[in-house]
């Protein structure tokens, strides 16, 4: 109640005042009528005082004690609505203080959890997450894989970009990593540029490769990082829990150990722990004791593998390949050992020696009357690296007599991609230098259009891994003639590697090809060898006389030696030229080596059906008419074969000769009346 709502006194006091004479004045008329007349004195007296009582009580609770008892209820309500205000703010005082006591704990904690960069758990609770998932792992009978990554040259990246850069990598490197995994897995930060991934599964063993691929996959992708599109990749070990370790610690060290085993092989993938990696750890501390004093000791070889013009059928050149024959190990592969020596720096001198050998060898066949041939020696990305390499090879070039326009310089796609600007300088000087340029391993990384305009390169050389399937794999082959088709419109030659089948040859000559070198025509062989081939001049062997080919030619592909020979002598007294072969690998290599329009390819065959057979015969060769030729006719097959839109016709097993001798007949017109250009049928 406010203190308006308080009674005054003075009013008040004339109120009371007023009503208790007005009171008396009543009781002084009332009373003498009411009491008998000659009462007793006490009892007029106390019936005075009785009735006055009754005439102003009312008055004086209405005044005066009703107003005083709502102002006390009111200000008792007032007082207990304060004192709850009161408790309730220093409840929430203590709450609050406990909850900003609270956090600065769980903040301490998370701290001490995980990494300040990314946010991932860091290595404490990593091991703790590890234990747990074993734990867990004991009970339901499950695996626990442990992916440990390292990335590949992120050293690079510091050293050129800035520490910034770097850790803005960093951690757009753990949001990808994060994605690669369930939310239930655990993705952490070693240290570093080292990341660990901790998944559990009942087959984690069988997927730990779809899933380490998953992680190559996402970091091969373009990172924007400010002003910047850098690539990285990376080397994973995979350790599997309870095969390769029952304990955190055991299990973390041979996932690391096995992504050792991945740099040495090339980096850029994925390796398991074995417990033979242990002793492969010593064997490479043994390895690289030996290969330091291998360049003392005159341990080097440099083998010479030619390159050879598809056309002219002569070798054009040659790419000088390293080799090591070490007393204690024996002669070991580039494989073996060119990782070590990029890590270790020995590549540098290793890298300088192979140059100048190469140079002053083939100045020498040169001396000695041989063809001038250019020779070809790869570049390292540590050596490509090192300031004026340039001048280290113009260098290489005056000691030894060579002409710069006999050397020619192989270097692969990633070592370009780092520092544009500097790679493009350096090009260019040797360019401007005089020596020829090749882009080496074409397709396996970046493959950008925009950096081959940038770059003055003169050749490129189309990777093994699309030329070994290139005569049965549509993808591949599709790959290959992209390359070669780009590369001419851009005013460079094309040589493919690992050339090893005639088909592969054909398949590439046919398809504009400019060069190759593979075991095909020749192994890289030791200098007296390579000369002794140089004065042989030996050649490729001439392409197929397709001008002497013109009649109508017939490919059988059936697993059953009996179908082959029955229809071989059906068609060929019917003046066909037939072609058999018993599997589909058979038949893709007479196909890369023969112009063929028409195939009879049976269904049931080991290894691919008729039915896979034919849709790629479909795409390496649309031209041809494709017939199926099946004892199982089943729907199935059919249905997926006229989807693929693989068959022109099918037949049945038995055959009626007659029958099978008119839709052969209507095949040839078919090819006739879409490929004019050919008269051969």
């Amino acid at each position: 109640m406010s203190s308006s709502n308080v009674p005054r006194p003075l009013p008040l006091f004339a109120g009371l005042l007023l009503i208790v004479a007005l009171a008396e004045l009543l009781v002084m008329f009332a009373l003498p009528r009411l009491l008998p007349p000659g009462s007793p004195e006490y009892v007029r007296n106390f019936s005075d005082a009785l009735l006055l009582l009754a005439l102003a009580a009312p008055f004086v609770w209405w005044l005066v004690v009703r107003p005083l008892r709502n102002l006390a209820l009111n200000e008792f309500a007032r007082a207990e609505v304060s004192l709850g205000c009161i408790e309730d703010a220093a409840i929430g005082f203590e709450r609050k203080r406990y909850q900003e006591r609270l956090e600065y704990q769980e903040q301490l904690e998370y701290q001490a959890d995980h990494d300040g960069l990314t946010g991932l758990p860091n290595h404490n609770l990593l091991i703790d997450r590890i234990r747990q998932a074993l734990l867990m792992s004991h009970r339901s009978r499950q695996e626990v894989a442990v992916f440990f990554l390292d990335l590949d040259n992120f050293k690079f990246v510091n050293d050129t970009l800035g520490h910034d850069v770097g850790d803005l990598l960093l951690k757009t490197v753990a949001e990808r990593l994060a994605g690669c995994v369930r939310s239930g897995d655990t993705v952490a930060r070693q240290g570093g540029d080292e990341f660990v991934a901790v998944v559990s599964g009942r087959a984690v063993a069988d997927n730990a490769s779809l899933i380490a691929g998953q992680i190559l996959a996402a970091l091969a992708r373009p990172l924007p990082i400010n002003d910047h599109e850098l690539f990285v990749t990376c080397s994973i070990g995979i350790g599997v829990a309870p095969r390769d370790g029952e304990d955190a610690q055991t299990l973390l060290k041979h996932a690391e150990v096995a992504m050792y085993r991945a740099k040495e092989q090339g980096r850029n993938n994925f390796k398991f722990f074995a417990a033979e990696m242990n002793a492969r750890a010593l064997a490479r501390l043994s390895m690289e004791k030996h290969l330091r004093r291998a360049l003392e000791h005159d341990e080097l070889l440099v083998h010479y593998q030619p390159k050879v013009d598809l056309r002219s059928g002569r070798v054009v050149g040659m790419e000088a390949l390293v080799r090591w024959q070490s007393p204690e190990l024996g002669m070991t592969a580039p494989d073996s050992f060119i990782s070590l020596a990029e890590e270790t720096g020995l590549i540098e001198p290793i890298g300088a020696w192979v140059l100048k050998t190469a140079c002053a060898q083939n100045k020498a066949w040169q001396d000695a009357g041989l063809p001038p041939l250019a020779v070809a020696v790869n570049l390292s990305p540590r050596q490509f690296r090192q300031r004026d390499i340039a001048g280290l090879i113009g260098l290489a070039l005056l000691e030894t007599g060579l002409e710069p326009r006999f050397l020619e310089i192989e270097i692969t796609e990633s070592m370009v991609m780092h520092d544009m600007e500097r790679a493009a300088a350096t090009l260019n000087e040797l360019k401007r230098m005089g020596t020829g340029l090749s882009m080496d391993d074409f397709g396996t990384g970046y493959s950008s259009l925009s950096y081959l305009k940038r770059f003055p390169f003169d050749k490129l050389k189309l990777d093994q891994s699309f030329v070994r399937d290139i005569t049965c794999d549509p993808d591949n082959a599709a790959i290959a003639r992209a390359v070669i088709a780009m590369a001419h419109g851009l005013r460079l030659k094309v040589i493919a590697e690992g050339v090893e089948t005639e088909g592969q040859l054909n398949y590439l000559r046919s398809h504009g090809c400019d060069e190759m070198q593979g075991f095909y025509y020749s192994r890289p062989l030791p200098a007296r060898e390579f000369q002794r081939l140089l004065a042989e001049d030996r050649r490729l062997p001439a392409p197929p006389d397709h001008d002497g080919r013109r009649q109508r030619t017939l490919l059988v592909v059936d697993d059953e030696k009996s179908v082959v020979a029955a229809l071989q002598r059906l068609f060929l007294l019917e003046g066909y030229r037939v072609l058999t072969a018993q599997s589909a690998g058979e038949g893709f290599e007479l196909l890369a080596n023969n112009r063929v329009a028409v195939v009879i390819s049976d269904q049931k065959m080991p290894v691919m059906n008729g039915t896979e057979f034919l849709s790629r015969v479909r795409e390496l060769y649309p031209d041809t008419v494709r017939i199926m030729l099946t004892a199982h006719a089943d729907l199935d097959s059919m249905s997926d074969a006229i989807n693929r839109g693989a068959v022109y016709k099918f037949l049945n097993k038995p055959w009626d000769d007659d029958v099978i001798r008119e839709k052969v007949g209507e095949a040839f017109s078919h090819y006739r009346a879409y490929s004019p250009q050919d008269d051969r049928c």
